[in-house]
């Protein structure tokens, strides 16, 4: 009785796993091989692509197999895609055919006990539209009901072979799966490193922390670094919570341990954050201003806290429900990992108005007027290092500073009210 019950357990895990990892959108995989034919099983001795056709094949290459969750099927062909002689054309890129031109109302399902996926839609099809369990298509009009396909997926789930007999010899297709971009607004929002091992960690290669990770027990031993907080205000301000400890390194001057931070990793730094969707990108501005490490940045690690950079640039994979996010960063010699949670309670991030007050001219020469519906208390202005430049309590809705004498440049004003601070960019030429 336990092993059948064990066998139906361990059946229900393959199929949902499997049909999980199909789940999404594919496409050939840029690489030589990644599309042949030979006479038996995995052999491609009669042709396959070479390196070069995923460029003279681009309209090929770019054409997406989704697997949507409800269970329907879409070939995603764009303006063009590969068009053979069977198909009444001349061989190239050119407007799709129909039946196969993406217009097929198409289901998918899954077989976990054969490890096959079936294709349902007459010119629906994934790699080569000719080909099916039965042979060739020598007219678009003899195009077949459905396909079923034998799969095997790499150990990551991010490669998906096909082998299809299609009685004359075996067709191979290695396609890869598309990462799906995750929505991302970090505005508002506060972090710290995952309660977990391994929630930092480096090594040689991405994604790699062969060289060092925090264990589990760190989380209690470096707690002072495991509750510091990264806060993404919503007025484009960025703040590194340190509280009266924080982890701290030799190359700070000091002995490694929980210690009072030391600047200008500090948490003193004015900074601001800003985010390039295309390139899942987060940028920390402000000397100072970092994520998970002090140490780390784009080309390299701090030798000394004078060294601080300006800015650094880190990658971010987000988690889809938006809980979770990982940073891997190339600083030149290796890799360094970072795993993020976010915090429930962001009651003390900013979520300031834009609005609340304004700076005119701006750009600016010699002279520029803060102003604001509310009673200001303070107005204060930094560089970019941070370093203040300006601070005055003797302010008024409407106060005017002189910053002649300022070098040419950005700096960033912040103004505070009886319950609220803001910060906007200012530029000098």
């Amino acid at each position: 009785m336990k092993k059948n019950y064990l066998f139906l357990l361990i059946t229900t895990i393959a199929f949902s796993t499997a049909f999980g990892q199909i789940q999404g959108t594919w496409k050939l995989a840029p690489q030589a091989v990644a599309l042949g034919v030979g006479p038996e099983l995995g052999n491609t001795d009669w042709w396959s692509n070479s390196a070069d056709d995923v460029d003279t094949r681009a309209c090929l290459f770019d054409d997406q197999y989704k697997f949507n969750a409800d269970g329907s099927f879409e070939n995603v062909l764009g303006d063009a895609t590969w068009l053979e002689g069977w198909q009444g054309v001349d061989e190239g890129c050119g407007t799709p055919v129909a039946p196969h031109d993406g217009s097929a109302i198409a289901t998918w399902s899954w077989d976990a006990d054969k490890m096959e996926v079936t294709v349902t839609g007459t010119g629906a099809y994934i790699g080569l539209a000719k080909v099916h369990n039965s042979g060739e298509l020598a007219n678009p009009a003899d195009a077949v009901a459905s396909i079923t396909y034998p799969v095997e997926f790499s150990a990551d789930g991010k490669t998906m072979t096909i082998d299809i007999n299609f009685g004359g010899g075996w067709w191979r297709y290695v396609l890869a799966k598309e990462e799906e971009k995750v929505e991302v607004d970090l505005g508002g929002t506060s972090w710290k490193l995952a309660p977990q091992a391994v929630a930092l960690g480096v090594g040689p290669e991405l994604g790699n922390t062969d060289w060092w990770s925090n264990s589990a027990e760190d989380v209690d031993t470096r707690a002072c670094l495991f509750d510091d907080e990264y806060k993404f205000n919503s007025d484009g301000s960025f703040e590194n919570v340190l509280g009266d400890e924080t982890w701290l390194e030799g190359w700070q001057g000091v002995d490694e341990g929980c210690g009072t931070p030391v600047a200008p990793h500090d948490g003193s730094a004015i900074a601001t954050w800003s985010w390039d969707a295309d390139k899942m990108e987060v940028t920390v501005t402000g000397t100072g201003a970092y994520l998970g490490l002090a140490k780390v940045h784009n080309s390299g690690e701090l030798a000394s806290p004078a060294d601080a950079v300006a800015s650094i640039t880190y990658p971010v994979e987000m988690s889809a429900d938006g809980e979770t996010m990982t940073i891997n960063i190339n600083f030149g010699g290796g890799w360094w990992k970072y795993v993020f949670a976010k915090q429930e309670d962001n009651s003390s991030v900013k979520t300031i108005d834009k609005n609340l007050f304004k700076i005119y001219p701006n750009p600016a020469n010699n002279e520029i007027t803060v102003s604001s519906d509310e009673n200001l208390a303070k107005v204060t202005i930094y560089d970019v290092t941070g370093k203040v430049m300006y601070t005055s309590n003797d302010v008024n809705a409407n106060s005017t500073v002189n910053v002649s004498t300022f070098s040419r440049g950005i700096y960033m004003v912040e103004v505070m009210t009886d319950n609220k601070v803001s910060v906007k960019r200012l530029i000098l030429e």
